[in-house]
């Protein structure tokens, strides 16, 4: 009955073979920051790893490969539109009681900001945490480290560390480090940090190896140490807080997926659907923030469309709408009525909507739920309509970002590569400046990609 307007049949495999390296590169992109977190052996998490950005990257050239053999054709073609208009009828066509549903713009915009989201919290979480454990520390485990807590000696270099929440101390302290081994203890220098400052004879916690203290110690307790002798990359407090700003992220994607495109796949008009007969009359934008007023998009265009109750204002999100005028001009405007019905403090600000033209063609997008509301009287609704008020006919889903894979810039997999190259980099043990170049980089990189091109926002040109 309904059809996605796709790329001609002979892009049908290439396509295939997209999907399936997005896919690929999404599984990678979750992979790194769950290996990154909570695997605690360093060895095999950097090979894992390894594993897994080499699949992203070769996902990625396979990517761009299918982008420059793709034949990408125009989402309507002139003739085929006007083959359409001239088929049009005298009297208006019934309402469609089907549509074509709007899933697959909600689930690959949702797919989009997800990895997003996760390969910045990602990168944030390689820039900060730690490889792999201390020479020194790895040294002390390999030999039996334990803790034990031990008097101070001479304590010299005493340095006060103040900051807007607390205050800390650091110090160098000669102490004696006994042989259980039955031999002679050793004197050795450590660098201490405690809230207190330490005196002689004050306690210290320290990690080394009892049966051969002669090869040093490290200041510390379980606390501090503990995360770098089970091998993990940073304390559980942290790994946590990185989890946390990843839900955090995931909401937001979720809001924004629900601002765009709602959760209803608007697929069937039902109890509580309205529509309106109207004319598609231009293709308009809001240049600054709040000018279509509350509950219209602050930035972005809009298809203006003129029925007999006053004018509406459609949004598409989606930058490429050159086309639409090639799609006719009747249609009906169905839209959910209940959403904004209660005009409450809570009350949803935008309704899921489609224009469905005489022509065929299927226009997904949005509608301010309260100017929508004026229009409930001159409407018909949905449930109160007879069977042969509504039609089953042929229709066409207008989506210009269908084969969006095939779409992406080639700037695109530039700043990819980059992001996989910094990210592979920060698996290696370098100095803190280092890795903060490079999870700066990273972050820059992905926030150069991070327009939607799934729902055709800017991106790298």
């Amino acid at each position: 009955m309904w059809k996605n307007y796709a790329p001609a049949s002979s892009t049908a495999p290439v396509w295939m073979v997209a999907t399936w390296c997005a896919a690929l590169s999404l599984s990678a992109v979750l992979a790194v920051p769950l290996l990154w977190l909570f695997n605690a052996d360093p060895p095999l998490r950097q090979q894992l790893i390894f594993v897994a950005l080499g699949c992203a990257l070769a996902s990625a050239m396979l990517l761009s490969i299918c982008r420059l053999r793709a034949a990408i054709e125009q989402p309507i073609r002139g003739e085929e539109a006007a083959s359409y208009i001239s088929a049009e009828q005298s009297a208006p066509p019934a309402i469609p009681l089907r549509l074509p549903s709007r899933r697959h713009q909600q689930q690959r915009a949702f797919f989009w900001g997800v990895g997003m989201c996760t390969a910045i919290v990602g990168m944030a979480a390689l820039a900060t945490g730690t490889p792999q454990r201390s020479e020194s520390v790895q040294r002390l485990l390999s030999a039996g480290a334990d803790f034990a807590v031990l008097p101070a000696g001479e304590v010299s270099d005493l340095r006060r560390i103040s900051s807007r929440a607390s205050s800390s101390y650091t110090a160098r302290v000669v102490v004696l480090l006994p042989d259980r081994s039955g031999g002679r203890s050793h004197r050795v220098i450590v660098r201490t940090k405690t809230n207190d400052p330490i005196r002689p004879g004050g306690p210290v916690s320290v990690l080394y190896a009892p049966t051969q203290p002669s090869l040093g110690a490290v200041a510390g307790d379980q606390r501090s140490l503990g995360s770098e002798l089970r091998g993990e990359t940073m304390p559980t407090y942290m790994r946590w807080s990185f989890i946390a700003a990843w839900l955090f992220g995931c909401a937001v994607v979720v809001e924004g997926v629900s601002r765009r495109h709602g959760f209803r796949s608007f697929s069937r008009m039902g109890g509580g659907d309205r529509a309106i007969r109207g004319q598609f009359s231009r293709i308009g934008r809001y240049h600054h923030a709040g000018t279509g007023g509350e509950g219209e998009a602050a930035k972005g265009q809009y298809l203006e469309v003129r029925t007999e109750s006053g004018w509406i204002h459609f949004y598409v999100e989606t930058a490429n709408l050159t086309q639409l005028d090639a799609l006719g001009r009747d249609l009906w405007v169905c839209w959910d009525a209940r959403r904004g019905a209660r005009a409450g403090r809570l009350s949803p600000r935008r309704t899921p909507g489609a224009l469905v033209f005489d022509t065929g063609w299927v226009v997904h997008g949005t509608l301010n739920a309260g100017k929508m509301q004026t229009f409930r009287e001159s409407g018909v609704a949905a449930d109160e309509m007879a069977p042969p008020a509504f039609a089953d006919r042929s229709l066409h889903l207008w989506d210009p970002r269908a084969k969006w894979l095939l779409q992406l810039q080639p700037m695109a997999f530039g700043l990819f590569v980059l992001v996989i190259g910094c990210a592979a980099f920060l698996t290696f043990d370098v100095g803190d400046g280092w890795r903060w170049a490079a999870g700066a980089v990273g972050i820059l990189g992905l926030v150069g990609a991070s327009g939607n091109p799934a729902d055709g926002q800017s991106q790298p040109a």
